[in-house]
């Protein structure tokens, strides 16, 4: 892989290579289109045996690398190597992320990562980082971004930059071109104008007095005076026959100004041709072809939004137009980077239409720069030729601009005074100060001006230096949030995370674990504004502080995996960093159980072995087998209580554990369940004659001799002391829902007994208005059947909450387990089970959920004519079947007991190879 470094790329790797190796972190902070990717490059071909992860945001950046590797490596992908977008990474299934985090990377390169966003960093980059927690990190950005969209990426490297350099520098060193012409104009001028005169106004000044507007007047008439762009143009793109790129700040901006830029630049040449590619790879796109091939008369201009895939050279470029809409200095310096490595890395000029006046000198500040670089690098020409036909313009709009900051000054001492008198600025609306001025009035229209209810400026310096005086920006509850919010970052500052314990309080005495929760609360029923959750999350906010617990310790669980090949960690077991996974692990376990883990979860242990049945069951079936070799050699299971098999196993303890367990289920700790009972009759398992049930079975006969019906009331106890009303009616419920706790010979026997009895008839609802209960349950089941309606199924993930913020998963739950468990709830009567039987409800979600992906698996077999789907195929509706089938034959091999004979004889139907 031969890679040619430039100077100042050489020593930047140098730096990377040495902090790596004592640190384990580096990050370099070069301008955009400087090469600094060839540093990444650089450490791949330093360390073939070592394994690299490049994590890159977004299809067009991962364009840009895979080019890389034509120009690299004869278009090879070092097998040492994997590109992931994070954003697709955030989205990939259990296995995928296992195969990810079995390659043990060495090195992990995060590629722009101030352009990924804070949702996106938690489920692909943060994810990385705890399965790969030895992995040397190596960061790539830009010098101030304006971009920073996650204060977590920005924090990972933070005092780890080893080499920085400006777009000037990368000029003055020749890493890029130094533009042949430089303009810039403001374009369209009517939204500036008119911002200036809000910001005037706002000030409330009496016309006497006011100054600022003859200072407006002189600005309006030097924009009007300026030179005009149909001259100044064709000197700075000279080419009237050739082909430009102009480059919009996004694609919103482009959609906004495409027809009004197109009228501008026919009028500076009648014969412009417009072309858009919308593209993340330029050079692929056919509106780039058509451009770069295009025989027509005039000049050609391709219009193209920023973005990483501008980064890639267009042969025959004659020069190119900035279109931006804000006069942010870092957007410019991205963009102008872009737009010259577009252009070949060749000297070209440069046409910057800008809707901000600040934007007009963006280019000074960059051509001062660039100039003392190159003086400092000794060059005899140093800076680039620039045109300023706005300057007058641009000199008196930042002359107004300091008087408009002078006003705003005075104004906010004035503001302070009063402040310092009386403790707040709560004034009323006509206030005057002694001078005159109408504090009151100003004071209204910068909560206005922040509130976006009128145009202004107001920045975040403004802002807090209000906030000192104590304005009263809002109302008091948004006040109070802004209170708890500070409270929250400094908790943040202090703990490094936002996961506060419910009872915590602050110094304060304010409850900020409650303050979390509520806002977590209102962010999963969608009653939390766009801009608070944008706030917390970029102070490192936890939705679902369960889930981002549960992603911890699956990170711990994974990385047992990858070591030991399995999780069968003891339950006593800790890792290294002091996590108890094994106890973690049974946890699982028991929720997967009672249903309580989500289908995604179920899924990601899979990927990483876990074993559902635990360590109980399976010692019970290590004690079985011994007692089956024990019946084998003896011919029975007359075990000795003392006795203990030749590998240790206390067999007669077992034993007679198992008879006690049989007989009094409340009160032992061990369960025979009715299939162990099998299991131990088939090896000769002697049972005591006790048999509670018979015994009570007999009690209801004798009653019902006696009275003539069983109608026995809950609270009957017979002559011994057992509680037969009670007993009878769990055995009616067991019987109606099909309880496996009732045996098929007890429910034989039940029939018999029960064959004359009515069914019990629920009595008429009352008439006159509806309990308060009964709507919220007709609220809810109109959700339910609104959720059946759209998914076709009642199979609601335990997690899911409706639009309108009610928890339906969690309300499906309560119905199957009042069912199972408390059949007399009003959850549940016979009216309400038939209304729910009626839109699809299944009773036993574990039983619906495998006849739903055997479904999916007759599709398929009947679409394709066999059952081999591939580990990872997922059907249209995202159905992981490829998974489903694995673990069938996985289930098939282990005889596990939920794969049921007629489970088998189904999937043998549709064609199933085991």
């Amino acid at each position: 892989m031969p890679i040619s470094l430039n100077k100042i790329n050489a020593e930047a790797y140098a730096k990377v290579a040495a902090a790596l190796e004592q640190n384990g972190k580096a990050a370099v902070e070069h301008a955009t289109g400087t090469g600094k990717s060839c540093i990444a490059w650089q450490l791949i071909a330093d360390h073939p045996q070592a394994s690299f992860i490049w994590l890159v945001y977004g299809a067009a950046r991962l364009t840009l690398r895979r080019e890389d590797v034509r120009r690299y490596n004869d278009g090879v992908l070092p097998e040492n190597l994997i590109f992931c977008d994070c954003g697709v990474l955030a989205e990939a299934s259990a296995e995928e992320w296992v195969r990810l985090a079995s390659r043990k990377p060495d090195y992990l390169i995060f590629d722009c990562y101030h352009e990924v966003t804070a949702a996106c960093w938690a489920k692909s980059a943060q994810r990385l980082l705890r399965l790969c927690p030895e992995a040397k990190l190596l960061g790539l950005t830009v010098p101030n971004s304006t971009d920073q969209k996650c204060q977590a990426a920005a924090e990972l490297f933070e005092g780890t930059v080893v080499s920085r350099m400006t777009v000037g520098e990368g000029m003055a060193l020749g890493t890029l071109p130094v533009p042949s012409n430089y303009a810039a104009m403001l374009w369209p001028q009517e939204g500036q104008m008119n911002l200036l005169r809000a910001r005037i106004k706002n000030l409330h000044l009496p016309a006497q007095t006011n100054a600022l507007s003859a200072q407006y007047d002189e600005i309006n008439w030097s924009v009007r005076q300026a030179e005009n762009p149909i001259a100044l143009m064709p000197r700075v793109l000279t080419d009237t026959q050739g082909r430009y790129l102009a480059i919009f700040e996004s694609e919103d901006y482009l959609d906004e100004v495409q027809e009004q830029l197109e009228e501008f630049l026919r009028t500076v040449d009648s014969n412009a041709h417009f072309y858009r590619a919308e593209c993340d790879c330029l050079r692929d796109a056919e509106a780039v072809k058509r451009f770069c091939t295009s025989t027509e008369t005039g000049p050609k201009v391709l219009f193209c939004v920023n973005s990483p895939g501008v980064q890639q050279p267009i042969e025959g470029l004659a020069g190119a137009i900035l279109v931006r809409e804000t006069g942010e200095a870092g957007r410019f310096r991205q963009m102008l980077c872009r737009a010259l490595v577009a252009c070949g890395r060749k000297p070209i000029p440069v046409f910057d239409l800008t809707a901000r006046f600040d934007g007009l000198g963006n280019g000074r500040v960059l051509q001062k720069e660039c100039t003392t670089a190159m003086l400092r690098a000794g060059s005899e020409h140093p800076g680039f030729q620039q045109q300023k036909p706005m300057r007058q313009s641009y000199h008196l709009y930042c002359r107004l601009k300091k008087e408009l900051e002078a006003r705003w000054d005075a104004f906010y001492a004035a503001a302070a005074a009063v402040a310092a008198e009386q403790g707040d600025l709560q004034l009323p609306y006509n206030y005057l100060t002694e001078d005159g001025l109408p504090l009151g009035r100003w004071l209204e229209t910068q909560r206005q001006v922040r509130a976006g209810q009128k145009p202004g400026r107001l920045d975040a310096d403004r802002i807090a230096r209000l906030d000192k005086l104590n304005i009263g920006w809002k109302q008091r509850s948004e006040l109070a949030w802004e209170k708890a919010f500070a409270s929250a970052q400094k908790y943040r500052d202090d703990h490094g995370d936002l996961l506060v314990p419910v009872r915590y309080r602050d110094r304060s005495g304010f409850a900020l674990g409650e303050w979390i929760v509520y806002n977590r609360q209102r962010y999963v029923s969608g009653n939390l504004s766009r801009a608070r959750i944008e706030r917390l999350e970029g102070i490192g906010m936890v939705w679902n502080a369960s889930t981002d617990l549960w992603e911890q310790s699956y990170a711990a669980a994974a990385r047992y995996y990858l070591e030991h090949k399995d999780l069968e960690a003891p339950i006593k077991y800790v890792t290294p960093d002091g996590f108890a996974l094994g106890v973690w692990l049974s946890s699982q376990r028991s929720a997967y159980k009672n249903g309580e883990l989500t289908l995604e979860q179920v899924e990601r242990l899979e990927a990483i072995g876990i074993n559902w049945v635990n360590r109980n069951v399976r010692k019970w079936q290590e004690n079985f087998e011994a007692a089956k070799r024990y019946a084998e050699q003896f011919g029975d299971l007359e075990v000795p209580s003392n006795y203990v098999t030749p590998d240790g196993i206390l067999l007669g303890k077992w034993i007679a554990r198992q008879r006690y367990a049989w007989q009094n289920p409340d009160n032992s700790s061990a369960r025979v369940t009715p299939e162990r009972k099998a299991q131990l009759d088939e090896i000769g398992m002697v049972w005591d004659k006790y048999d509670p049930w018979r015994e009570r079975f007999e009690l209801a006969q004798k009653y019902r001799a006696e009275h003539g019906d069983l109608e026995i009331p809950l609270n009957y106890k017979t002559e011994n002391g057992i509680w037969l009303g009670s007993w009878l009616y769990r055995q009616r419920q067991y019987r109606r829902t099909g309880d496996p706790r009732l045996g098929e010979v007890h429910r034989r026997e039940l029939d018999e007994l029960l064959k004359d009895e009515k069914p019990h008839k629920q009595s008429a609802a009352p008439s006159g208005k509806e309990s308060l209960r009964e709507k919220n349950w007709e609220h809810n089941f109109e959700e339910a059947a609104r959720y059946a309606e759209e998914h076709g199924n009642l199979l609601v993930p335990s997690n899911y909450v409706t639009a309108g913020g009610f928890r339906l998963g969690v309300w499906m739950s309560n119905l199957r387990a009042a069912r199972k468990t408390r059949p007399d709830s009003f959850q549940v009567t016979p009216e309400h089970v038939k209304r729910l039987d009626g839109i699809g409800m299944e009773w036993d979600a574990r039983i619906a959920k495998w006849d739903l992906a055997y479904e999916h698996a007759a599709a398929y077999a009947k679409a394709n004519g066999d059952l081999l789907p591939s580990a990872t195929y997922r059907s249209e509706d995202g159905f992981g079947l490829g998974d489903w089938v694995r673990r069938m034959r996985t289930a098939r091999a282990e005889n596990d007991p939920k794969l049921t004979e007629d489970r088998i004889r189904r999937l043998d139907a549709i064609g199933m190879k085991w």
